[in-house]
């Protein structure tokens, strides 16, 4: 992984084999694939290829590589692993992001909040449709609608108390370690003598 050393670099390009080449706008989350008008152009050419390759090395030329420390090196496996709640969500949290923008646009139209773009009318459309779609369904097979939804609020129930449980047993073995620290009984000897 390399960080960009100079002014904003927004490419999102991809070589392989020396002959295969994209370059585009495209983002990978829900957004650009529903929301956003991208484009994208596939070049099959050595040269262009060659051309790109080129292009990236002397982008790395001013990057620096991220190197992690000791702490979030990758894990080895005598190691223990990291407690959940202190690593990054990752591609979750950009799926979350792009239906947030979705419900936002979702949320626009119904409340008349503000004018929404030539780009948002799909995402209207498509919500509105699957609005649509999910009332006929909710009407005719009421069963097809709340079982899965039951479903969901269970998963999701479970998940959440799970996670919880998680972090409150992770709390505790922290609070054990930090007891237990030799800096810690240095300091509860010293207040003895």
């Amino acid at each position: 992984i390399f960080e960009w050393n100079g002014s904003m670099l927004h490419a999102k390009t991809a070589l392989a084999d020396r002959n295969w080449a994209r370059v585009g706008s495209t983002n990978l989350n829900i957004a650009s694939w529903f929301g956003n008008c991208e484009l994208d152009a596939v070049v099959e050419d050595e040269s262009f290829a060659a051309a790109m390759e080129q292009m990236y090395l002397e982008d790395l030329a001013n990057a620096t590589e991220v190197v992690l420390d000791k702490r979030r090196r990758a894990r080895t496996p005598d190691r223990p692993r990291q407690p959940h709640h202190l690593r990054g969500s990752g591609s979750a949290g950009r799926a979350i992001a792009g239906a947030s923008r979705i419900g936002h646009t979702i949320g626009a139209a119904f409340a008349d909040r503000r004018e929404l773009g030539p780009i948002e009318a799909r995402l209207a459309l498509l919500g509105g449709a699957l609005l649509c779609l999910l009332a006929v369904v909710a009407l005719l097979f009421p069963r097809l609608l709340a079982y899965p939804l039951a479903g969901l609020g269970m998963w999701g129930g479970l998940a959440l108390m799970y996670q919880g449980w998680r972090l409150l047993r992770a709390r505790r073995a922290a609070r054990t370690v930090a007891q237990n620290s030799p800096s810690r009984q240095g300091d509860d000897a010293g207040k003895e003598g």
